[in-house]
């Protein structure tokens, strides 16, 4: 089967390798449709060093981690709820990738609603992770929220925040970036839209200067001036929780003063990396960890096929799986951070 790869020297490559092994609590998906996260797999591509193909394929650098399919094949001890003909949604590294077939665990694997489409879909793994960290932050009714950044993963934790009715604040650097925001949620929807020079103010202003009760940085950057600005514009005992990829260094005495709450948020939740959760497929009971990696990828495809979460004007291009390359050279020289999907 055909299979992508980073190869160590700042590009994507195709190779034909077996299908993945079988095992039990888990099913054999026809690939449909898979979604590049452009942040994540830039970093994958140009942080990668291998000296050949051979061995990137060996250390199993592979690329992507949400995608769509046709379950073929269900394996011994799976739960009844998948079946032969499903339309699925898989999210989750190393079993779910760009490829053609994939074996995925029970747990990663959840039957997409009949009036969502496939490629919609493809959003849920990434709707999963927006949404751990948006609980985390503990967003209420009335709270003011902080949204840093807003690229997908941010203009998703900007909709749960206005879904579950706190006034939501987003900043990004990139005006384009917010109108595309804009364009996702509702003209009355309770959030103001601002660019890093003016969210203090606009922070304060919001909040006659109590603060923000939460902030969520969903950026990838290698400055420590979010985070700083991040602790400045929170209340005292704000919720500060980071959901991208920045440099966390930061004085004692801003988070002594403020009393400050800070965590990073783990992907898409509880089972992250918890090989008995994820490979063996034994789920958490609910009183002990109610909202999993699982559950978090369920609940993320009920919002977007009800319209909870718009990702149509996320997506920035279909690509054949044949033009891969093309797709990866835009993701690559940060041409673009829109959601490509990949048709197989």
């Amino acid at each position: 089967m055909k299979s992508l790869y980073a190869n160590g020297r700042g590009a994507a490559f195709d190779a034909e390798v077996p299908e993945p092994k079988p095992f039990d609590r888990a099913v054999r998906v026809r690939v449909t449709d898979t979604l590049v996260s452009a942040g994540t797999e830039r970093g994958i591509i140009l942080n990668a060093k291998y000296n050949s193909d051979d061995q990137a394929i060996a250390a199993g650098c592979t690329l992507g981690y949400t995608g769509a399919g046709v379950v073929e094949e269900v394996y011994p001890q799976t739960d009844s709820r998948l079946k032969v003909g499903d339309r699925v949604a898989c999210y989750g590294a190393p079993y779910t990738h760009h490829a053609q077939y994939l074996v995925v665990p029970q747990n990663l694997c959840y039957c997409i609603p009949d009036t969502l489409s496939s490629e919609k879909a493809t959003f849920a793994g990434l709707g999963a992770i927006a949404m751990h960290g948006f609980r985390m932050g503990e967003c209420q009714l009335g709270s003011v929220c902080v949204v840093i950044g807003a690229g997908i993963i941010g203009i998703l934790a900007t909709q749960m925040a206005l879904a579950a009715g706190s006034r939501v604040i987003c900043s990004d650097l990139a005006t384009d970036r917010l109108e595309r925001l804009r364009q996702c949620v509702p003209q009355d929807a309770d959030l103001i839209c601002t660019t890093p020079d003016k969210l203090e103010a606009v922070t304060s202003d919001l909040t006659r200067g109590i603060g923000a009760d939460t902030v969520l940085l969903c950026l990838a950057t290698n400055r420590s001036e979010p985070m700083e600005q991040a602790i400045r514009i929170g209340r005292m005992r704000a919720k500060v929780v980071l959901i991208g990829l920045l440099d966390i260094k930061f004085g004692r005495e801003i988070f002594f003063a403020r009393e400050t709450e800070f965590s990073c948020s783990r992907a898409a939740g509880d089972g992250r990396y918890d090989p008995i959760y994820e490979h063996d497929g034994i789920d958490y009971p609910f009183h002990i960890a109610r909202w999993t990696e699982g559950r978090n990828l369920e609940e993320s495809l009920r919002l977007i096929a009800r319209g909870t979460l718009q990702v149509e004007p996320l997506i920035g291009h279909r690509w054949a799986i044949a033009d891969y390359a093309k797709a990866y050279d835009q993701i690559v020289n940060g041409k673009t951070d829109l959601g490509h999907i990949f048709k197989w």
